[in-house]
């Protein structure tokens, strides 16, 4: 009765242990994924806002600085599933987004307004010159990480965040671990220094040139944080201090296009933080908890079990006297 008691058990214990080593290699990493499509469950759109204030705003009907105007800025972001299924994509493991922004003022006159389709790397968020990649239509060399998420299982280190403005990754640094809503996050910052991102042509006199038009330097400045959950990578919050100018003729800023701090709505960051705390915990547990449990489990059965096994087998070869 021991001994087979003992072979069902080590059966189990085996199965156990197999079981917590498959999670882990296998089952883990099929679900740690970039979804192909993010917005499954809203129609296949997902919707981003954000809101703040822009201390200037360059008005071009008037050619005048607005100040203290009231900013929204709205992202749509949808998979191109089809995109992700080709065997280019499969063989990289990306995944297509396609989003578009705008930025308006409180009238809902548009500001600025701008499209990008990112092929990115599922796992890692490597960007990927793929599939169609673009900015507004143009192809560009994408590197460093799609601006959209962080790695899965994002690390506390520096990252190349890639920027749009730029078209070049910059370091997300990271700064320290924080918690928004009970649900615990990473906080990154990105620092863009002043610098020139193009050209515009204005009247000379709104610059500082006595011609009568001049070809403005375009200069971008930006210091961004991000509140990133670590086991998906999912930016959770963010907030960007954005500095546009237009320079003169003496090199100096003449001009503000630009000057706002925009973040992440509160209802927004409540919504992120409720779908992502379920994910979150899913992943944890099937890549942490569940395999430790079972070959903690697995192990003790199969020493139970071996152990039962060994006692009947010295049992069962006694020397017996005749009688």
């Amino acid at each position: 009765m021991r001994r087979g008691i003992g072979i069902v058990l080590i059966g189990l214990g085996v199965f156990l242990a197999v079981l917590g080593i498959l999670l882990r290699v296998t089952v883990v990493p099929a679900v740690a994924k970039a979804p192909l499509s993010p917005g499954e469950d809203s129609g296949g759109v997902t919707q981003t806002d954000q809101s703040g204030v822009a201390a200037k705003l360059f008005d071009p009907a008037t050619l005048t600085e607005r100040r203290d105007v009231a900013v929204k800025a709205t992202r749509y972001t949808r998979g191109d599933v089809p995109a992700s299924q080709t065997q280019e994509a499969l063989s990289q493991d990306l995944a297509v987004y396609d989003t578009f922004q705008r930025v308006e003022d409180e009238a809902g006159v548009v500001v600025t307004a701008d499209t990008a389709r990112f092929a990115f790397n599922r796992v890692t968020s490597e960007l990927s010159n793929c599939c169609g990649a673009n900015l507004d239509g143009e192809n560009v060399e994408m590197s460093g990480i799609v601006p959209l998420k962080f790695p899965m299982f994002t690390q506390q280190q520096t990252y190349p965040y890639f920027d749009t403005s730029l078209n070049r990754g910059v370091d997300a640094v990271f700064q320290g671990e924080e918690e928004i809503e009970g649900l615990p996050v990473y906080k990154f910052l990105v620092t863009v220094e002043p610098t020139q991102i193009g050209t515009l042509e204005v009247p000379g006199d709104l610059v500082g040139s006595p011609l009568p038009s001049y070809v403005a330097p375009r200069y971008y400045a930006n210091t961004l944080i991000l509140f990133i959950e670590p086991t998906t990578g999912a930016i959770v919050k963010g907030e960007s201090d954005q500095l546009q100018t237009l320079r003169g003729p003496d090199g100096t800023d003449q001009v503000t296009i630009i000057d706002a701090v925009i973040g992440t709505d509160t209802a927004q960051v409540s919504k992120y933080v409720e779908e992502v705390k379920p994910l979150a915990a899913l992943i944890n547990l099937l890549n942490n908890t569940a395999p430790l449990v079972a070959v903690l489990a697995g192990l003790l059965l199969l020493i139970i079990g071996i152990l039962l096994v060994a006692i009947r087998g010295r049992q069962g070869s006694g020397y017996h006297a005749a009688p």
